[in-house]
């Protein structure tokens, strides 16, 4: 009685001791998403939320609050003039609207909901620390789990700055959700494995092996609804989910398993999950992945009745796979013939992640992690995931070699999982937000390992109790001989001796995998993902109050809108008009001034305004912009500088066209980057209103031409001479004069034209930011310029 006592305890203790662990992590990871950003955050008497999309889901919680519970599936106050579904999954906004109504006692005001809004990011993103310590304790031990969610609470990267505080995007709580799906996925399986749970279970009212293992697939169901309803993308959990239960029908067929267990697991996920799905299906992303997960319910059903015909029927095993094929191929083409536009439709997402569009490189987000300027480099694997990075892919290889050693699959989910989203990772940087829970895993995982052999502490993998599950774990040799001496370095210590092991290898695993994540979290949460600069915040707030309101009615902002007839334009009355900007600014200008912008975030009207911006003269850009219904132009330095480039591609043109990076070799032969303007880039209308206020421009020794060869093996054509000159006729001239094709008339500086420009006749600026980048002229350039549309011409 008292040795089962002191075991109590012991396991009490141990729990204990765990949990304070967890918490403690969970309150590190507070701490670093918020202490840092707290003074950028919370500037003056406004929030400073991050980025773009935040400003969007704050809009859209306040519309909720204003008519609670009834979120807006349709917003008139974006891409003017044809307003635009609402692209975001609704279960963010109504999870954070939710949270903010009770702390408000159900009448919150708007700081209140800032503020909220502000902080629910990073309480979101300590939470994961959560579902990671259990999933890494399923699936390797209570020392991998600790480990992982240790390194999950830290890793700097995409993951950490997307839930720092401010940057309230649904993106933290996919992570969340989908991470705690696949945690009691895993359980369901496991259990239902371990139980043989089958049908016959069911029939006779056997809850003690049928109702766990159900009711952990239902959580797993519940928490993948709430991921697909948390991002317009979520499907691609669908995917990842349908790949491994294809894998365990498989092999567990190939083995003579029954699947019974399978089809009792996955069936109840999907089907519940696109239970919680149907009620909110108004985006067509979620249309498809409503329809992929009745196709895997479907799928599921087929497998497990194949495999339990072919069984009954005694049909050899080797045929399992050649049907399973056979069925998809015919499902597949069933569909394609059936409704074609819904299987290209389902090939959107997979081309759309793996194969992105030229235009879309152009956001930073898109670009592949390991060459983001087509050049190989492994600084952002570096600071996104440090030692992580190269450590990950060995532990996934060396749980492949287990599986395999041992003929099970308790790993499979996570190693099909880690496979796909590292495929995705290092094709479009953004998914390391996703990565950085396998890394966390892996990492914890090999780094338990190393512990376990110094004698630091026991791993699952080194001592397996009996019944744990289908199959004892077996050791190699190589990992018995590993074992004993493990044992003895901790009888060693025991008596007073051997620590040196298990402390330096402690010491190498902090200093080595936790340590360098560190700095790079505090410093990414100071300096990354910055929202709108006070200059923007100023032009916004000039705008809103100074502006006359596109409706008529400032209430009208907050108002539930009906959606118009299918494909069909919003119904704006006469005063309704458009803000002219480029993508980036559209949700600022929608959340901050209340103003309609032509384009947003979404890329949604981004080629509309890119041509607009680039037109080459003044008739051409009006036609653009009435056609639009614009009635003001808003232009930063960033449009004329670090953007132009990006503007040149949505336009459709080459942004070499307009200005181009060259090589100038010094004396000593040594190369330097030079950029160079081409006429085109100053007679665009973002130049024009920008750099000269719409002002004629009479160019006075800002004329340069220049010869140029092209070098086999330089990636950029390299000057060989350039000639300036002090009127544009002279350079004309002489570059009449010029044999070949290798000239060209060019500027050095974006605000010193380098041809001449006549005066804008229906462009005046109606507001300067405070911050002057210089001056041109009589014209004072200002961080953010605005500049009135007026059709009857300036001096009406």
């Amino acid at each position: 009685m008292t040795s089962l006592l002191t075991a109590i305890r012991a396991r009490i203790s141990s729990r204990i001791a765990c949990a304070a662990a967890v918490t403690a992590m969970c309150a590190v990871a507070l701490g670093l998403r918020v202490i840092p950003r707290y003074n950028i955050v919370f500037a003056g008497d406004w929030v400073r939320f991050a980025e773009n999309d935040p400003w969007y889901h704050m809009r859209l919680v306040e519309n909720l609050l204003h008519n609670f519970p009834n979120l807006i599936t349709f917003d008139p106050f974006t891409v003017f003039p044809h307003g635009q579904d609402v692209w975001f999954a609704p279960f963010y906004d109504l999870l954070l609207g939710l949270v903010v109504w009770l702390i408000g006692a159900g009448s919150p005001g708007r700081h209140l909901m800032e503020v909220v809004g502000a902080y629910f990011p990073a309480v979101l993103g300590a939470l994961t620390v959560v579902p990671v310590y259990f999933l890494g304790r399923e699936l390797f031990g209570r020392g991998a789990g600790l480990l992982a969610a240790g390194l999950i609470a830290i890793l700097p990267g995409e993951f950490f700055v997307r839930s720092v505080l401010g940057f309230s995007d649904h993106h933290v709580a996919e992570i969340l959700f989908s991470t705690t799906a696949i945690l009691f996925l895993v359980l369901a399986v496991r259990t239902a494995r371990e139980r043989a749970t089958d049908f016959g279970h069911l029939r006779h009212g056997d809850w003690r092996r049928f109702g766990r293992p159900l009711v952990f697939a239902l959580l797993a169901g519940v928490f993948l609804g709430f991921y697909m309803l948390s991002w317009v993308g979520g499907l691609a959990f669908v995917g990842i989910i349908g790949l491994y239960a294809i894998v365990e029908y498989l092999v567990n067929h190939l083995r003579g398993r029954p699947t019974h267990y399978l089809s009792i697991v996955f069936i109840p996920l999907f089907l519940l999950a696109l239970v919680m799905l149907s009620p909110f299906r108004y985006v067509a992303y979620q249309d498809l992945g409503a329809a992929l997960l009745g196709l895997g319910i479907l799928a599921f059903a087929l497998m497990g009745g194949l495999s339990w015909l072919m069984a009954r029927r005694g049909l050899r095993r080797v045929y399992y796979p050649a049907a399973v094929a056979g069925l998809g191929i015919a499902g597949f083409g069933a569909v394609y013939l059936i409704a074609p536009s819904l299987f290209e439709f389902m090939l959107i997402p997979v081309v759309g992640v793996f194969t992105p569009g030229v235009a879309a490189r152009t956001i930073s987000e898109v670009q592949p992690l390991l060459s983001p300027a087509g050049v190989f480099t492994l600084d952002i694997a570096w600071r996104y995931f440090t030692a992580g990075f190269f450590i990950a892919p060995v532990s996934l290889g060396l749980i492949v070699w287990t599986m395999v050693r041992d003929r099970n699959t308790d790993r499979a989910l996570l190693v099909v999982w880690s496979l796909v989203i590292l495929a995705a990772t290092l094709t479009q940087m953004r998914f390391a937000y996703y990565y950085a829970v396998n890394v966390a895993l892996l990492t914890g995982y090999l780094s338990a390992r190393l512990l376990a052999w110094s004698g630091f502490f026991k791993l699952r993998v080194w001592e397996t109790k009996e019944g744990s599950g289908p199959e004892k774990i077996r050791e190699s040799r190589k990992e018995k001989r590993a074992r004993k001496r493990a044992e003895r370095k901790r009888g060693a210590t025991a008596s007073g001796g051997g620590y040196v092991l298990p402390l330096v290898t402690a010491a190498v695993v902090f200093f080595g995998v936790f340590y360098p994540n560190f700095g790079h979290a505090r410093e990414l949460a100071a300096l990354a993902a910055l929202g709108p600069s006070d200059d923007w915040h100023s032009a916004l707030e000039w705008m809103r109050h100074e502006t006359p309101d596109p409706f008529d009615d400032p209430g009208y902002y907050y108002q539930p809108y009906d959606r118009p007839p299918a494909g069909e334009s919003y119904r704006y009355p006469e005063s309704a008009y458009g803000i002219m900007s480029w993508w980036d600014y559209g949700h600022w200008i929608t959340y901050i001034a209340q103003r309609i912008p032509n384009a947003n975030p979404h890329q949604v009207g981004a080629a509309e305004v890119a041509g607009y911006l680039i037109a080459q003269d003044e008739p051409s850009a009006n036609e653009r912009l009435e056609r639009l219904g614009s009635r003001y132009v808003v232009i930063d330095f960033s449009m004329v500088m670090g953007k132009f480039y990006a503007i040149a591609i949505w336009a459709g043109e080459d942004d070499s066209r307009y200005l181009e990076r060259y090589y100038t070799r010094g004396p000593d032969g040594a190369l330097s980057h030079a950029v160079v303007f081409y006429p085109e880039y100053y007679r665009s209308m973002c130049a024009r209103l920008y750099s000269f206020g719409g002002h004629a421009v009479v160019p006075e020794d800002s004329t340069m031409v220049i010869s140029y060869t092209e070098e086999p093996g330089l990636e950029h054509k390299v000057i060989t001479a350039a000639e300036s000159f002090s009127t544009y006729e002279e350079a004309i001239t002489y570059l009449e004069a010029q044999d070949g094709p290798n000239h060209r008339l060019v500027g050095t500086d974006p605000f010193a034209s380098a041809v001449p420009l006549e005066a804008l006749e229906h462009y005046e600026q109606v507001f300067a930011s405070p911050s002057v980048r210089g001056t041109v002229g009589d014209h004072t350039i200002s961080e953010v310029q605005v500049f009135e549309y007026r059709p009857e011409g300036i001096g009406h």
